[in-house]
C-alpha cells in the first residue's frame, strides 16, 4: 500500500469513478438488496393454508400490495444502481440518499399502515422481527447515506451538476 503523506500532491491518485465502497453499493442496490426482499417477501407470505382460509380476502389483498410494494423497491433500488453507474453528478447522490430512505424505512411504514388498516385489532402486537426489521433497516439507510455524503470518492465522482441556466448566466 503506498505512503500518500510522502508524495507530492500531483502524483497522489485521485479517489474517483465507481470502485471500492461506492462498488459495493451498486452492487447491493442492484444485485443483493432486490434478491432477499424478493426472498424475504416469499418467506413472510408463506403462512399455513388454514391461517390463510381464516383471514380470506383481506389475506389476499395484503399479499398482492406486498408483492407490489416489493416489485416496486426492486425497481428503485436497479434505478439508484443505474444512476449512481451511467449520470454522475451530485443530483444523483442527492435522489439515491432520498430514495434509499424510502426505500427503506417508508416501505416499512407503508406496510405496516396496509396491515393495520386490514387488521386493526392486531396493531398492538407487534412482531419483534419486524421491529428488528426497522432498526435493520435505519442502520443501513444511516451508514451509507453517511457514506454517500461524507466519501472523497463520491464527491469526486458526483461532482456539482449545472443547469443550463446557470451554464449561460454564471
Amino acid at each position: 500500500m503506498a505512503n500518500y503523506s510522502e508524495m507530492p500532491e500531483s502524483e497522489i491518485p485521485e479517489l474517483k469513478g465507481v470502485a471500492g465502497w461506492l462498488r459495493l453499493f451498486v452492487i447491493i442496490l442492484s444485485a443483493i438488496s432486490p434478491l432477499r426482499s424478493i426472498i424475504q417477501t416469499s418467506a413472510t407470505l408463506q403462512i399455513a393454508p388454514d391461517i390463510k382460509a381464516q383471514l380470506g380476502t383481506k389475506w389476499t389483498i395484503y399479499e398482492a400490495f406486498t408483492w407490489s410494494l416489493t416489485a416496486a423497491m426492486a425497481m428503485a433500488t436497479l434505478y439508484f444502481a443505474y444512476r449512481l453507474i451511467w449520470v454522475q453528478n451530485r443530483s444523483t447522490v442527492r435522489l439515491v440518499i432520498r430514495g434509499l430512505w424510502v426505500v427503506t424505512v417508508g416501505a416499512l411504514a407503508l406496510d405496516f399502515i396496509v396491515a393495520s388498516i386490514l387488521w386493526p385489532e392486531n396493531i398492538a402486537q407487534l412482531d419483534p422481527e419486524y421491529i428488528k426489521g426497522i432498526f435493520q433497516s435505519l442502520i443501513f439507510a444511516t451508514i451509507w447515506s453517511l457514506y454517500l455524503m461524507k466519501s472523497r470518492r463520491v464527491a469526486n465522482t458526483y461532482v456539482d451538476d449545472k443547469s443550463e441556466a446557470q451554464q449561460i448566466f454564471g
